[in-house]
């Protein structure tokens, strides 16, 4: 199944398409927004748009899916979800700066959420977390996340730096 258009109260979320680009990287090339990344800010725009052709790639091939968040028809966020065995997927969200706060990101991530565990029938979807993100924890535990335990640390300016992973179950709704 592919990615679809997805709806909210406030949003839209649409397939990422090419022209996303340069709202995506006032994201990805903004370094408070990529403080707990796995990777530093995107240096340019080429950059974004390499990385797009790769995730539409993974997209067309049914491995990968990528929402663009769209409020009043700016584009202001990206939500993702890969799945991985057993039915179960992991799912990641970044959203522009001046859209924090006002739970903009927890209604798309509801959105994907509802999406993943009726029509795709997920049993279990994911997040990994560094452990220094309050913002990207409180709203996944708002969204009925569990921790469960750490995940894999990342390496960033040559530092380890410690993630937990979060859960949802299916029999768990979100709202």
């Amino acid at each position: 199944m592919g990615a679809m258009i997805l709806t909210t109260a406030r949003l839209v979320l649409r397939p990422m398409i090419r022209d996303d680009a340069a709202a995506l990287f006032a994201i990805l090339g903004d370094p408070e927004a990529m403080t707990y990344w796995a990777r530093p800010p995107l240096p340019r725009l080429a950059t974004m748009q390499a990385q797009i052709e790769d995730e539409l790639a993974g997209m067309a091939a049914g491995s990968f899916f990528c929402w663009t968040a769209l409020a009043a028809g700016t584009a202001i966020g990206s939500i993702d979800l890969k799945p991985s065995a057993n039915d179960e997927a992991w799912i990641g969200f970044a959203f522009r700066r001046e859209y924090w706060g006002q739970g903009l990101a927890r209604e798309g991530v509801a959105a994907v959420l509802d999406h993943g565990f009726a029509p795709m029938a997920l049993s279990r979807i994911a997040a990994r977390v560094q452990a220094g993100n309050a913002r990207a924890i409180r709203l996944l535990e708002h969204l009925n996340f569990q921790p469960r335990g750490r995940a894999a640390d990342i390496m960033r300016d040559g530092e380890s730096r410690p993630c937990l992973r979060y859960e949802l179950r299916a029999s768990v709704p979100a709202d």
